[in-house]
């Protein structure tokens, strides 16, 4: 008999989930860490559109502002990359759980068909 029988309340779908509510957890982490790594890519292209308006020799604007930009690129690439691969995560791990809570109502189905009847026996003279 589940939870849900016995005590007559639903149960929490993170209590019946954990696995696939933990991951969705780490998810919302990872979305946070990547945000931040968007923020600083978009002010590292901020820092290098700057740069030119300062006087500075040629050589060492150009290695600036390939430096600020070569950061900017990597920072985004590297956000976006955690972002996508949680997002998967995420959704394999919700199809897992699903894909398992209707195996066992499967299983709990024909496990409750398959119980064999008790076969009358012939009363021995």
């Amino acid at each position: 008999m589940s939870e849900h029988e016995q005590t007559g309340r639903p149960v929490p779908w993170r209590e019946a989930n954990p696995e696939a509510y933990a991951q969705l957890k780490r998810t919302w982490g990872v979305i946070g860490h990547s945000s931040v790594l968007m923020v600083l890519s978009l002010s590292l292209i901020g820092t290098s559109l700057t740069l030119g308006y300062l006087y500075w020799p040629g050589w060492l604007e150009t290695f600036a502002r390939l430096g600020t930009s070569g950061a900017a690129v990597g920072c985004g690439a590297v956000g976006l990359w955690r972002l996508v691969r949680a997002l998967f995560r995420s959704v394999r791990a919700v199809i897992r759980t699903r894909r398992r809570g209707a195996e066992g109502k499967a299983q709990g189905a024909a496990g409750e068909e398959s119980v064999p009847e008790a076969a009358p026996t012939a009363a021995s003279s």
